[in-house]
């Protein structure tokens, strides 16, 4: 038996390995696992061109307004444990799930939250 789950286990691993990094949620939102810099200016509370482009669409303000939360009330949702069990990737809190870390006023945006 213990030999049997090895071999699932090993070809789970193998077909997670080898899969495309554009994926689509259950929203019918495409986003791209190798995305960097989708990020936040506190300042001028301002997304960057790629967010911009995706928070264009008024279907998707309930994610707009989640991110925005967690950037704003980060404190606050540090103290929440979080929901999709992502402790394996380094999610500590709620809050990790929406925002990797905020340095100089730009806050780094985590995909998590995508769905």
């Amino acid at each position: 038996m213990k030999k049997y789950f090895l071999i699932v286990v090993l070809l789970l691993t193998m077909l997670a390995a080898c899969s495309d990094p554009i994926s689509e949620n259950e929203a019918g939102i495409k986003y791209d696992s190798s995305l960097e810099g989708l990020t936040y200016n506190v300042e001028e509370q301002a997304w960057s061109p790629q967010l911009a482009d995706v928070f264009k669409d008024e279907t998707l303000e309930p994610m707009k307004e989640a991110y925005e939360i967690a950037i704003h009330h980060g404190d606050l949702l540090s103290y929440m444990p979080c929901y999709c069990g992502c402790y394996e990737m380094g999610h500590e809190s709620n809050r990790d799930c929406f925002v990797e870390g905020v340095n100089d006023g730009i806050a780094e945006i985590d995909q998590m939250g995508f769905g």
